[in-house]
């Protein structure tokens, strides 16, 4: 389950309102907050 402490580290330039549906996301799929990052970036490079 993610937990808040896995948030991206502020250093990552990410929106907050992106920060915020990531996590939200993360916890409707019960993966990490990084592991649905890792996801949507494979997403994109397929979609490229």
């Amino acid at each position: 389950m993610a937990d808040k402490k896995d948030l991206a580290p502020e250093k990552v330039r990410l929106k907050d309102n992106y920060r915020e549906r990531i996590f939200a996301e993360s916890q409707k799929l019960d993966k990490s907050y990084l592991d649905t990052i890792y996801f949507i970036r494979d997403l994109l490079f397929c979609f490229h």
